[in-house]
C-alpha cells in the first residue's frame, strides 16, 4: 500500500532523497546563513545587525544541534535511552527554528522586495528536518511496555542542549566583556592577552567588539584612537572604519 505524503515524511525509512534534504536544510543550510548572514547578527548592507545579543547562544545552539543531527544520520538507531535523548534535543531544534523564523518573517516578507528575502524562510525547512529525525529517534529501538527510559532520556536532552547552549554563550559573553574592558582601561600586556583572546571569540561576540568601535569613535587622542585601530585589526583581519561606517549607517 502506497503511504502518503506526510506519512512519507515521518515513516522509519529513510529515503534517498531525504537524506539529501536533511543534509541539505539541517547542516549546509544554516551554516550558510550565519556565514554569509547580512542582518541578524553580524550586519552588512542593512545598517547594524538586528539582535547581537543572541549571537553566541544561537551559534552554540545550532552548532549542537547541527552535530547531533549528523550524529543521528550517521548512527541511524542505538539504545532507548541515547535515542530519546538525540530526539528530545532535535525536536527542541524544531522548535527554536520555528521561534527563529517566526521572528524573522516581518523582515523576511520585506526582503522579499530586494530579492533576499527568501532566505529567511530556512529556519522552517530546518525546523522541519530537526522535527522529522527527533521523531524517528524517539520512535527507535522504544520498548512499547516502559516509558521511562524514553522519558528520562527526553528530559535529559532537552535540559542538556538548552544548558550547554546557555552556559557556554554566558561563559562567552562573561570572556569577551572582560577582554574588552582590558583593552579599553588595561595596561599594554593585558591589552595584548585580551587581544588573543577575543581573536578566538570573535564569531560570537559582536556586541562586544561593537564597544571597541564605540570607544574608537569617540575617542580624540591620535595614539589611542591608533592603538583601538590596530587591536580591532588584529581581532577581526578587518579594518575598523568598516565597522564604524556600519553602525553609524
Amino acid at each position: 500500500m502506497r503511504r502518503s505524503f506526510w506519512k512519507n515524511q515521518f515513516f522509519a525509512t529513510r529515503t534517498p532523497a531525504q537524506i539529501v534534504f536533511d543534509v541539505a536544510f539541517g547542516v549546509i543550510a544554516p551554516v550558510a546563513c550565519f556565514a554569509f548572514d547580512p542582518i541578524v547578527f553580524q550586519g552588512a548592507y542593512a545598517g547594524p545587525p538586528l539582535f547581537p545579543s543572541y549571537q553566541a547562544v544561537v551559534y552554540l545552539f545550532s552548532g549542537i544541534e547541527i552535530v547531533l543531527l549528523c550524529l543521528w544520520l550517521v548512527m541511524d538507531g542505538g539504545p532507548e535511552l541515547s535515542n530519546a535523548m538525540i530526539g528530545s534535543a532535535l525536536l527542541v531544534g524544531s522548535f527554536f527554528c520555528v521561534i527563529i523564523g517566526i521572528v524573522l518573517l516581518p523582515y523576511t516578507l520585506m526582503g522579499l522586495l530586494l530579492g533576499i528575502g527568501v532566505f529567511g524562510f530556512i529556519p522552517f525547512f530546518t525546523a522541519a528536518v530537526y522535527g522529522r529525525n527527533g521523531l524517528r529517534a524517539l520512535r527507535a529501538n522504544a520498548n512499547p511496555h516502559s516509558s521511562l527510559t524514553r522519558s528520562v532520556g527526553f528530559l535529559c536532552g532537552a535540559f542538556l542542549v538548552m544548558g550547554m547552549s546557555a552556559a557556554g554563550a554566558w561563559w562567552i559573553q562573561i570572556s569577551a566583556a572582560r577582554s574588552v574592558d582590558e583593552i579599553l582601561h588595561g595596561d599594554a600586556i593585558q591589552a595584548t592577552y585580551a587581544t588573543q583572546q577575543l581573536a578566538v571569540l570573535k564569531f560570537f561576540t559582536n556586541a562586544e567588539l561593537n564597544r571597541i568601535v564605540e570607544a574608537y569613535i569617540s575617542e580624540t587622542d591620535i595614539e589611542r584612537k591608533a592603538m583601538l585601530k590596530s587591536r580591532y585589526r588584529e581581532i577581526t583581519g578587518e579594518e575598523i572604519e568598516l565597522r564604524v561606517q556600519l553602525l553609524q549607517d
